[in-house]
């Protein structure tokens, strides 16, 4: 599903023939206007860093604050209307044609489209989850923000489950409560204000979840007393998951990170990890597992107290105070040169590297027809969904080249014989037709 359209709908596309007056209002707008769109162009132009590249359209449903540019169009429209009776758009499209930058980001939507898929692979049960949340919650300025995660579960589908149905409800939740606070405030560094707000919420959020992983039943509800589903009496030692989070609010990557899952961000065809995974041997969680009496046994590889292999997760209250919740947050502005974003688990990062990756995604984008990528989703979906993939009950539509991408990454994973679930999200911010 694209997240951005445009379009402008002209009097006189109905089929019928215009009347003479209407004729002539065509005329005097294409008149007037066509100079303005020339500007506009030859703005765009020397604005850009390349000179010559394409750019989009962003959507005008998003009701964005006029700019002194758009202001302008906006005042020849109503002299047009005061003078010839009929009013026109197209001037103001013109002008916001290029990619917003400097002052006019905050009021622009950026594109977003996105597909996923989640198999079990070689493993006997599914323990990945996937979370597809366009349009989850809507920030302070009214910008609407994007919900994308992988969960990769451990012991047991229960806090993968969870966070697959509850934690975009916290995060929401959480982030009414900063727009509120912030509201009230109104500090004048808005910007890093909101940042700041954005990291507060998070970490919040990921410390509720870890919380509810006690109580949590496969199903992905997490009550006292006990769930009495079929899947309640299902339960494990060590359970828990890790969480890759990215939210798309504006122009900003905000990515948390707690655990070996990953996100990648494909830039000018460049790979540019959005986090650092968290293993035991990691030199800074290597020392902070020992500071606090813990130890990296090398058991099949490094894990705490030769269990775990990973050094940060949700769940595993067993393995506290050595393994903790607390993710990492990154905010990464976004550019032109953004081709797309791949979240995944480690089924597939222990067997691709950030760069294969990158390249595979862009191409397959790039490469992708629409029409026959419809048809291969169609297909393809069915065929996840019968290998219990979580994907396909978030019931959320994907754009069929992002569900292509991700398909051909998982498809490489296990062709590279890897033995763990395999969860991939793309997503793509070109906004590709």
């Amino acid at each position: 599903m694209v997240m951005a359209s445009a379009g402008v709908n002209m009097p006189g596309g109905d089929g019928d023939h215009p009347p003479a007056a209407a004729q002539e209002c065509h005329r005097l707008r294409r008149r007037r206007y066509v100079p303005a769109a020339a500007a506009a162009s030859e703005d765009g132009d020397n604005s850009s860093n390349g000179g010559g590249e394409k750019r989009s359209l962003p959507a005008s449903s998003a009701s964005p604050s006029p700019s002194p540019t758009s202001s302008a169009a906006s005042s020849d429209c109503s002299s047009d209307r005061d003078d010839d009776g009929c009013s026109s758009t197209a001037g103001a499209a013109a002008r916001r044609l290029p990619l917003p930058s400097g002052a006019s980001t905050a009021a622009a939507v950026w594109p977003v489209a996105f597909g996923s898929v989640s198999l079990a692979g070689r493993m006997r049960d599914m323990e990945d989850a996937v979370s597809l949340r366009p349009s989850f919650c809507t920030w302070l300025d009214g910008s609407p923000m994007h919900f994308f995660a992988v969960f990769d579960g451990h012991g047991g589908p229960h806090v993968s489950a969870l966070c697959r149905e509850q934690m975009h409800v916290i995060v929401a939740e959480e982030m009414v409560a900063e727009a509120a606070a912030l509201r009230q405030r109104q500090p004048a560094a808005m910007e890093e204000e909101e940042e700041r707000a954005w990291r507060a919420a998070l970490s919040r959020s990921f410390g509720r979840v870890d919380a509810l992983a006690a109580v949590a039943c496969a199903c992905g509800r997490a009550t006292v007393p006990a769930c009495r589903c079929p899947l309640s009496g299902q339960t494990g030692a060590i359970i828990g998951s890790t969480a890759v989070v990215a939210l798309l609010v504006r122009d900003r990557l905000v990515v948390s990170n707690c655990g070996d899952s990953r996100a990648v961000l494909c830039r000018a065809g460049d790979p540019l990890p959005l986090s650092s995974d968290h293993k035991p041997d990691r030199p800074d969680e290597k020392a902070r597992i020992e500071a606090v009496g813990g130890r990296v046994v090398y058991l099949n590889g490094p894990r705490v107290r030769g269990i775990l292999a990973m050094s940060r997760a949700l769940g595993d209250k067993y393995l506290k105070p050595e393994v903790i919740c607390e993710p990492d947050i990154t905010i990464t502005v976004r550019t032109v040169d953004d081709e797309c974003l791949i979240l995944a688990s480690d089924g597939m990062w222990d067997v691709i590297s950030n760069e294969t990756a990158s390249d595979v995604a862009r191409q397959c984008l790039e490469d992708g027809s629409p029409t026959s990528g419809r048809r291969a989703a169609g297909s393809g979906e069915a065929a996840s969904s019968s290998a219990g993939a979580p994907a396909a009950a978030v019931g959320q539509e994907s754009e069929p080249r992002c569900y292509r991408a991700a398909a051909l990454l998982a498809r490489l994973a296990l062709g590279r014989e890897s033995s763990d679930n395999i969860s991939v999200v793309v997503i793509d911010l070109k906004g590709r037709g």
